[in-house]
């Protein structure tokens, strides 16, 4: 195997243990988020404190930073489908990289979809221009800080596949 090989290969394994700890780290953060509301909630009724101020103090504290990775994503207030199957494969493609993943690691990362669910949004994705098929790599087309259009799609398109949206 020669260096550069070499180099490619590690690379390549670092940015999948690289994007398997984000999911597990953004995870972990929604797991935080709500334990800390929950944690909040219960101290007021134990405590005595009105509950709109320790949820107002808890969303403030959000406001710093807890949910910063997920603003500016998506769709208003409710924030980006991401328990959608195509929410999943677009934030993993998104965590990817340029060199993007090839469809069996994507099918590997999203167990729970169906392959043949992924291969429809892939090919959708594909057709739409939403991502680029590099050999046997998809990843997503770089991004012009001036389109900023992350939250143009219409809502009804995430979940239903494409026969479905035409009709």
């Amino acid at each position: 195997m020669s260096e550069g090989d070499m180099l490619a290969t590690t690379l390549a394994d670092i940015r999948r243990r690289l994007a398997d700890l984000q999911v597990e780290y953004d995870r972990l953060s929604e797991e935080v988020g709500k334990l800390r509301l929950a944690e909040r909630s219960l101290a007021a009724i134990v405590e005595g404190t009105p509950l709109k101020e320790a949820v107002a103090g808890l969303q403030a504290g959000d406001a710093a930073g807890d949910s910063a990775p997920r603003s500016g994503r998506g769709r208003g207030s409710r924030g980006p489908r991401a328990n959608s199957a195509k929410g999943r494969l677009r934030a993993l493609l998104e965590s990817a990289g340029p060199q993007g993943l090839s469809q069996a690691e994507i099918t590997r990362r999203l167990p729970d979809v169906a392959p043949n669910t992924l291969a429809s949004y892939l090919s959708v994705m594909v057709s739409n221009g939403e991502a680029l098929r590099r050999g046997d790599f998809i990843t997503l087309p770089a991004r012009s800080p001036a389109s900023g259009a992350e939250g143009a799609e219409p809502d009804d398109e995430d979940d239903a596949p494409a026969g479905e949206r035409d009709a």
